[in-house]
């Protein structure tokens, strides 16, 4: 099974590990170096931009059964 969990490295290699991992016994594992978001969101703050945007609280919506006749349109260009 593999698990994610998130860490932290400092400039002398040292892992500190940002949420507790119970283990039974010595385990391998791989790490992957991100870059420092420096407190940022990355992708998340514009996003929650967006949703508070007009543009998205302008949008056009749709009523059950035009998203489901898209859907069924949509199934029906694979065949």
């Amino acid at each position: 099974m593999l698990t994610t969990v998130e860490a932290e490295i400092d400039v002398s290699g040292n892992v500190r590990l940002l949420e507790p991992v119970e283990v039974k016994q010595t385990m391998r594992a791989i790490v992957t170096l991100l870059e420092n978001s420096s407190g940022s969101l990355g992708n998340a703050d514009k996003v929650l931009a967006f949703l508070q945007s007009p543009e998205f609280k302008n949008r056009k919506s749709y009523s059950v059964e035009e998203v489901e006749a898209q859907i069924q349109d949509a199934r029906n260009s694979w065949e």
